[in-house]
């Protein structure tokens, strides 16, 4: 029996590329799980802090982190400036606000299951009508399984409360999935997209936070804060953005799939920190989810 023979250079680099694109997304997606909970358990039943000082923390301490990225940054061309635009807008202070409020309403496996449930979706929709992307049969029917699961695993709603909540994820998901499809054409780096989002969110939320007495800082217990610091500021706003960028410049429409795992993350989180046991209904969710991710990458 001949052995195989060994891959090219070309192979080589773009599996390598593959790789790398995976793990930085795999990153992503593994620190927005438990940002659902965090979350969910800062601004749920007994939380101490609101849904406005959540986006204050994690802008607040990105922006400064990343001022220094900005600063370096230079002219940007019309088109950059376009793209930042978007960019703000999808992956910045209005996409977490409106997920930190859903989040007051409806339990954090649930949040995860419709908002990054349907990013790959409404990406790929965007994809087919801006970008002229052409999914595979394979990967249509991994958005199908995904599409599924994230709807059973969301649930009917059981009040207007919930209902609400609903609505916030959807207009979150298709303002991130906006975001993506610009992030593919422009030619900004990852870091230098990430720095835009901070501090422009920095720039222009914080004040009017500050000035119409939102916050509640001063009554959240220090343990609390300092979670809510890191895992905000830090983890969310910084890495988790630059990770899925890097992510995104590597392996293109591949990358939103991922998304889907959050749902899996969080639920699997919000049992041990939040005592949210799934249902045997939401149980088969993520793994139609699951499945769907595996389908969606390959194709």
């Amino acid at each position: 029996m001949k052995p195989f023979p060994p891959p090219t250079v070309s192979e080589a680099a773009e599996r390598s590329r593959l790789v790398a694109g995976v793990a930085w997304a795999l990153l992503a997606v593994t620190i927005w799980g438990g940002w659902f909970v965090v979350t969910r358990r800062a601004v749920g039943a007994g939380g101490v802090l609101g849904p406005a000082d959540l986006v204050a923390l994690r802008f607040g301490i990105g922006g400064i982190v990343l001022a220094p990225v900005l600063l370096r940054l230079g002219h940007l061309t019309p088109a950059q400036r376009i793209d930042a635009v978007w960019l703000i807008v999808g992956q910045g202070a209005p996409f977490a606000l409106l997920i930190s409020t859903g989040l007051r309403f409806v339990q954090a496996g649930h949040g995860a299951a419709l908002t990054p449930g349907t990013m790959p979706l409404l990406a790929a929709l965007f994809g087919m009508v801006f970008l002229r992307d052409r999914p595979g049969r394979v990967a249509l029917a991994g958005l199908v399984l995904i599409l599924a699961g994230a709807v059973t695993l969301a649930g009917a709603f059981q009040n207007a409360e919930e209902l609400f909540g609903y609505a916030m994820f959807l207009s979150a998901a298709t303002l991130w999935a906006i975001g993506t499809v610009r992030m593919r054409r422009s030619t900004l780096r990852p870091i230098e997209a990430t720095a835009l989002i901070c501090c422009a969110s920095f720039v222009l939320y914080l004040p009017p936070y500050f000035a119409l007495g939102l916050s509640k800082l001063a009554e959240a217990p220090a343990a609390e804060l300092v979670l809510q610091l890191v895992y905000q500021g830090v983890l969310a706003s910084v890495v988790a953005l630059i990770a899925f960028n890097r992510s995104l410049a590597l392996i293109g429409r591949r990358t939103p799939a991922f998304t889907a795992l959050v749902p899996v993350i969080a639920t699997l989180l919000a049992i041990p920190v939040l005592g949210e046991i799934p249902s045997l209904p939401t149980a088969l969710a993520v793994a139609a989810i699951a499945c769907g991710v595996l389908l969606t990458t390959r194709g």
